[in-house]
């Protein structure tokens, strides 16, 4: 994972969804690889996260000298932890459905609701848009006869106007046409900003302020 930030140790993490026996010397291996080809002095924190504990072999042969650290978690537990808070974490919440026609069953309310949660967080488009493929992808890993399709078709199940960026999209499109009735009843000069302010529903306030930014363009 790249910081952003610019400080601290370098952050590895490794999810294991599977049975594998090598996964702490995979693990260890990629991040030997990274520092190879990096000219970093940096620690590591090397995070393996287990979305079932079954799938820890412990079998750990190789140990990090502090401060570099080794984290070896359960993904339910971590999860379970941010309650239903939504997060980036978000994303990794179809991992922990099993296979079964009961789980199966749920994805078509289970998955507007995460991609909903991914709306409501504070990302760029282009974040929203990354970590939404991601929610895709985990959704195709835990569920492989699904085609990417069908699970689009899970996410645009969520009306663009039932979700927090698509209220505030409307609601700026509304102020916008409001403004724009209003500078054209301005401009006419047949009303008053009271009148105009009862037929737009703007403010006399926000009225008066378009009268003004009128008369100082001329």
């Amino acid at each position: 994972m790249k910081r952003t930030d610019g400080e601290g140790p370098n952050v590895f993490v490794e999810i294991q969804g599977y049975d594998d026996n090598t996964i702490y010397w995979r693990s260890f291996r990629e991040v030997c690889m990274w520092y190879e080809e990096n000219d970093s002095s940096r620690p590591f924190i090397l995070v393996i996260l287990f979305t079932d504990e079954k799938y820890d072999s412990d079998n750990r042969m190789l140990s990090c000298r502090p401060p570099c650290r080794l984290i070896r978690k359960n993904l339910a537990d971590c999860l379970k932890g941010t309650g239903k808070k939504a997060g980036v974490l978000t994303v990794l919440r179809p991992l922990l459905l099993s296979d079964s026609k009961k789980d199966r069953s749920k994805l078509p309310e289970l998955v507007p609701r995460w991609e909903e949660d991914i709306r409501s967080l504070e990302l760029t488009e282009h974040e929203t848009k990354e970590v939404t493929e991601l929610l895709v992808y985990a959704v195709m890993q835990r569920f492989s006869d699904l085609s990417l399709e069908e699970v689009k078709k899970m996410i645009q199940l969520t009306p663009l106007d039932q979700t927090v960026a698509g209220q505030e999209l409307i609601q700026m499109g509304e102020k916008r046409n409001q403004e724009k009735t209003a500078r054209k009843l301005l401009s006419m000069g047949l009303l008053t900003p009271t009148h105009i302010s009862q037929a737009t529903g703007l403010s006399l306030k926000e009225v008066k302020a378009l009268l003004n930014s009128g008369k100082s363009t001329h």
